[in-house]
């Protein structure tokens, strides 16, 4: 009977090709259409278009993805899995002021490369904001593998080895302080136009400079004189 079951479990070669096809398949229609969202956006990306692209009908994406958000979706998750990987090469570094710093340009960089990403991410529309809010519940990765729980845990290292002004003792506010100044600077960089430039008297200053002057704002804020420095 067990030899029977066994046997039974077993994919046919037939089942393992109709695997490999429908996987083939999946990533064929998100690298098109990860071509057309990196270039166009969300609001000008349409299955339709994907189809087209791919030379299938777009009852032939329905097969695969439920409709436009899901596919979207599927191709931010993917995508942020080498942010996260990116920013976990980070905690190798032993000290926290270069595991922080290094995190933070990291971060930043993944930003401003991936602009669409990050809109949709962070800026989300408010039917888009819902359903990825819902998503994040039922599929969190691990704790240990969440970029902002990175950030905390390293800021909370460094305030244990005080590292940090003896004023700033809570490594929530710190981390959450950090962040936001990431954020922030990353949302500048891809959503600022040319007249906004103008009015804070801004012409070619490149992204690198700003994030320079943001972490050294940090550092001398934040953290007691490295000693190594003196």
């Amino acid at each position: 009977m067990s030899q029977v079951m066994d046997k039974s479990q077993s994919p046919t070669v037939w089942e393992l090709r109709r695997e490999r096809e429908r996987t083939e398949m999946m990533e064929r229609i998100m690298d098109v259409a990860r071509d057309l969202f990196v270039r166009d956006g969300y609001e000008a990306l349409t299955l339709r278009r994907i189809a087209l692209a791919i030379e299938y009908s777009p009852g032939t994406i329905y097969q695969y993805f439920k409709d436009k958000q899901a596919l979207i979706t599927a191709i931010i998750r993917e995508d942020l899995w080498d942010l996260r990987e990116n920013l976990l090469e980070c905690v190798s570094l032993e000290d926290p002021r270069e595991r922080l710093a290094e995190m933070a340009r990291r971060y930043a960089i993944w930003g401003i490369t991936h602009p669409n990403h990050y809109r949709l991410m962070f800026v989300p529309p408010p039917a888009w904001a819902d359903q990825e809010d819902k998503l994040r519940r039922d599929e969190a990765p691990p704790l240990k593998q969440e970029a902002l729980f990175v950030l905390y845990t390293a800021v909370k290292e460094g305030i244990q080895r005080g590292l940090f002004k003896e004023k700033y003792t809570d490594p929530s506010l710190v981390a959450a302080t950090l962040w936001a100044g990431i954020h922030g600077a990353v949302l500048l960089e891809i959503t600022m136009t040319a007249y906004d430039r103008t009015l804070i008297g801004e012409k070619d200053t490149r992204f690198e400079a700003r994030f320079d002057t943001l972490k050294e704002v940090f550092l001398d804020g934040f953290l007691r004189d490295d000693p190594k420095a003196s």
